[in-house]
Parts: structure tokens; sequence; C-alpha cells
């Protein structure tokens, strides 16, 4: 939970639930049309997206579908737990459609996710984002949720561009 209590989707009719197969056409279409992803992190996020709908037994990796009024897929969320550590997870990917945000999605989702993870006893949620300008809404996004910036890593993505690690306390 958020301090202060869940924060309320502004659009009453966004739902978010584990994702299923029948997800995959709207969540590959929101990673492609989502500008501010390269080429290679497109493919990265498609690539577990496939992992997990393709090997249910797996573990390391958990989507979580938004979904509309209409029951269309308006985000995900993809998360799992870090290797090697006893109660740390790792937000891989948070993506929202660029047409449906601003509607409460990427904040319903970041609940669900932080009470699945609170009812497993994990202790923090770690998202990792870069520095470009692009990624500015999303850094903003992860400080008003509570993350707190804990690292940069200068020139880390390439020459310019840094890794800046939040980190949230469940």
């Amino acid at each position: 939970m958020f301090k202060g209590g869940p924060a309320r989707p502004r659009h009453s009719g966004i739902r978010t639930r584990k994702a299923r197969p029948s997800d995959r056409r709207g969540i590959l279409s929101i990673i492609k049309r989502c500008d501010n992803l390269t080429p290679d992190e497109s493919d990265c996020a498609g690539e577990l997206l496939d992992i997990y709908l393709k090997r249910p037994g797996q573990k390391d990796y958990h989507f979580i579908a938004a979904v509309d009024g209409r029951k269309d897929v308006v985000g995900y969320a993809c998360y799992g737990k870090r290797p090697l550590t006893e109660a740390a997870y790792d937000l891989y990917w948070l993506l929202v459609d660029p047409l449906k945000r601003s509607m409460g999605a990427g904040t319903a989702l970041l609940r669900h996710v932080a009470e699945a993870l609170k009812k497993g006893r994990a202790d923090m949620l770690i998202a990792e984002t870069s520095s470009k300008g692009s990624y500015g809404p999303a850094r903003r996004f992860y400080l008003k949720a509570g993350f707190k910036k804990n690292a940069r890593i200068k020139d880390f993505y390439r020459k310019g561009e840094d890794l800046i690690i939040y980190v949230k306390g469940l």
C-alpha cells in the first residue's frame, strides 16, 4: 500500500488482474507504441511476456494487466524476485498505452504489485530507469508513488545516459 492508503485510479473503470494469454496482442501493441523504448527494450519486454505465457510453471516473471471498462488492455506491469536476495523484487516493466495515460492505470498496476508483494512478505520493490528526457514522466511517477531515488550510475546505458535506481519499501 502507498503511504496514506491506496491511491485510487482517476477512472473507475480500470481493473487489474493477472495477465492472460488473450492479453498478448494488447500488451505487445502497448510495447510497440511506447515511443521512448529502444528496439532492444521493446524486444526484451516482448521476450519476457512470451516466457511468462509459454512457461506457466516459471516463477521469474509475473505479469499484471490493467483493463478498462471494455476489457481492453490499457497497461501492464512485469515484476519478479531479485536473484540472490531474500525479499527484494524488481519492477521490470510498467507500461501504459500512450493514448490511455492519466486514467489511473499505472497507479492501479503499481498498487496491485505492491499488495501482492506484501502478501508474499517482500521488503522492497526496485525500479530502474533511464536518465533520458523521454523517461522524465516515469521518474516523476515513481517519486509520486513513494519510491526514493537510491542510486545513479553515470553513462550506464551509453555515454550521456545514466541508470537511475528507485526503491520503495513495502
